[in-house]
């Protein structure tokens, strides 16, 4: 892989050649997101958006990729914090790989299935069918793998055992070989699939089918075995891909792996797109007895920002490592991280005399205000400052003016104390937007605002660090004295991405075309909000929330087999649609004004394209009744007669 002018392209697990090549690349803080301490012997869902990492997390666990890892060591030092982990979480050991984990892909060839005229029972058992050849398929051709033989001829120092569930296979006598299960298994698939594939009639009775997942039983770590010794202690069957099947093959293959109770370690993922509205709409992960923890990534890490943070731009540094002819080293080398140099010393000048000009005109008259201008005018700050410090006064003006309980003293000078009080970080942040709203100032820049703009999700990183990366290093071939991109040019390539993601939603997300019209009505009443002179929820808005008991209404009307309100049914689906592409973020009980709240939060990209904060939990409440609206009825500024 080394050699690559821009690794950051390669934005999917799959598109790594070599096992080696993505270990290089893999970071080991992904791995926080699962539950070490029932890793092994429960089944878990693991969902995340497209992008999210789920597909790298099991490839991490695949044969290949341990054996790599172990032929490495510890002593390698790009891998060397990934050998630990893995160790700690007993995939590996001094002696090599301890878990057998094998990748079962669901294609689109099972949801061919469902299509059969025929009854719902014989689709149910030509798809476990489908999945008992290709989960032993998967098994044995793993197995080699883990114990370095060659394929096929491995298949033959494999002795496998009968499991106590399972039913006698045409053909094969227990215990046998593992080329001899491998040749039944391989036979079955061959004529399901080609029966599938075949232009003539389907004699869908004649097929092999099951009705249980006997398989899970069949490939229990105290069936496998090499020489009279055990595989493997542990196994692991990682199935991906899981929303490509349809919703009844979905629902049967979760509840049929839950019910087994294996002592084979189960992970499902799939992508939230193929999460019903009820589902999307429920109250959060659930545990039970029989299953651990659903993993929801980009939920993980919702309460963490500052560790995806990181974690993205350690996951930019080794992209970075494995560039080709250039010198930059870090993700930090390719940006620049502030706003300075004459240049701009000039201009954050002109920009605090105008506003301190705008400020005393409007209120260097009255008596009350005028101890805080005669502070903002005696401040010696850098120019940046000055104006920042001149923008917070006009707001927190603009805000004693609006006050709708005003003291007995209202026309009491107001001093330094008083302005202390009321100032603080996220007024601040809010003169900072502002700035660069009025004066078109960059404001989406640095290290810290790019991983931000990831919302959470790492191919949308990948994406965004890939741009900046390209720019950092034709400035290299240009020879240009510095390759760290200009503030102005950062923020330039936020918005260009911004805009392709906007752009992209009626072609790429279901119910596209109203998801955009809803998103444009949340974006543009985010903005008006948070452009009020006031600055209300400092430093601003990134979107709207409804209560608690509202969500629950929408969550009724999806469990309703007919005559559903019509407007919470479509608003249903759209939210649905927004949150299993990660253009909406929701927050469930948030607590606040002494009521539990849903918060709905814009992807951090389309902040950027609607120029709103980059911070979280920032919303403005609205009615259930006015967001049904939106799906419809673009939202419209008040007028000032509306707002008095």
């Amino acid at each position: 892989m080394r050699g690559l002018r821009n690794p950051f392209r390669l934005r999917r697990a799959e598109s790594i050649d070599t096992d080696d090549d993505f270990l290089t690349l893999f970071e080991p803080g992904i791995l926080e997101v699962l539950p070490e301490a029932t890793l092994w012997d429960s089944v878990h869902i693991i969902r995340s958006a497209a992008g999210g990492g789920k597909t790298s997390l099991i490839r991490m666990f695949t044969p290949g990729s341990l054996a790599a890892l172990c032929r490495r060591g510890k002593n390698d030092v790009r891998t060397r914090e990934l050998f630990q982990k893995l160790k700690d979480f007993g995939a590996i050991n001094d002696a090599g790989p301890a878990v057998l984990g094998v990748l079962l892909t669901c294609g689109p060839g099972y949801s061919m299935l469902q299509d059969l005229s025929v009854d719902q029972a014989r689709k149910s058992r030509l798809f476990f069918g489908l999945l008992n050849a290709r989960i032993t398929l998967a098994v044995l051709r793993g197995a080699v793998s883990l114990k370095g033989l060659s394929f096929p001829d491995g298949l033959d120092q494999i002795q496998v055992a009968s499991g106590k569930q399972t039913p006698s296979l045409l053909g094969v006598a227990f215990p046998c070989t593992g080329r001899k299960l491998y040749q039944w298994a391989e036979e079955r698939e061959a004529i399901l699939c080609g029966s599938l594939d075949s232009l003539g009639p389907l004699k869908a009775e004649t097929l092999p089918g099951d009705d249980a997942l006997y398989s899970l039983s069949l490939i229990e770590p105290a069936n496998l075995s090499i020489n009279g010794a055990p595989v493997t202690s542990r196994v692991l069957l990682m199935m991906d891909d899981i929303h490509k099947l349809t919703s009844q093959q979905r629902e049967l293959l979760t509840s049929t792996v839950i019910d087994a109770r294996s002592p084979v370690g189960i992970w499902i993922a799939e992508r939230f797109e193929a999460m019903s509205p009820r589902e999307m709409l429920s109250s959060g992960a659930e545990q039970g007895r029989d299953y651990g923890a659903t993993v929801e990534i980009e939920s993980y890490w919702r309460g963490r920002h500052d560790k995806f943070e990181r974690l993205a731009t350690k996951v930019a540094d080794r992209r970075i490592g494995e560039a080709s002819d250039t010198e930059i080293a870090s993700f930090h080398g390719c940006l620049e991280e502030t706003l300075g140099g004459p240049r701009w010393d000039l201009k954050f000048t002109e920009i605090a005399n105008q506003v301190a000009a705008r400020v005393k005109a409007r209120h260097g008259t009255k008596l009350r205000f005028q101890e805080w201008i005669r502070l903002r005018d005696s401040l010696q700050v850098v120019p940046r400052e000055r104006a920042i410090e001149w923008r917070k006064l006009e707001i927190l003006i603009e805000r004693e003016l609006n006050r709708k309980q005003k003291g007995l003293f209202e026309e009491h000078p107001l001093g330094e104390e008083e302005l202390g009080e009321k100032d603080d970080s996220s007024v601040a942040h809010a003169a900072e937007l502002f700035l660069a709203k009025e004066f078109d100032l960059p404001y989406y820049f640095g290290s810290e605002r790019v991983s931000r703009l990831a919302s959470l999700n790492i191919q949308q990183f990948l994406g965004l660090g890939g741009e900046v990366f390209e720019e950092s290093v034709a400035a290299e071939l240009l020879r240009r004295p510095s390759f760290a991109l200009p503030g102005e040019r950062q923020h330039a390539i936020m918005k260009q991405m911004a805009r392709q993601l906007w752009d992209e939603i009626p072609r790429k997300v279901r119910h596209g075309r109203i998801l955009r019209r809803f998103l444009e009505s949340v974006g543009k009443f985010s903005h008006w909000y948070t452009y009020r002179p006031t600055a209300p929820n400092d430093p601003g808005v990134t979107g709207t929330a409804i209560r608690m008991t509202e969500r629950f209404q929408l969550f009724e009307e999806t469990e309703k087999e007919s005559g559903g309100n019509e407007g919470m049914l479509r608003l249903a689906e759209t939210l649905t649609s927004a949150l299993s592409h990660n253009l909406l973020v929701a927050q469930l009980d948030y607590n606040c004004k002494q009521e539990r709240w849903m918060l709905l939060n814009l992807n951090r990209l389309l902040c950027v394209h609607f120029d709103l904060p980059l911070g979280y939990g920032l919303y403005k409440e609205r009615p259930l009744k006015t967001l049904i609206q939106w799906l419809d009825r673009p939202y419209a500024e008040p007028s000032e007669e509306e707002l008095l």
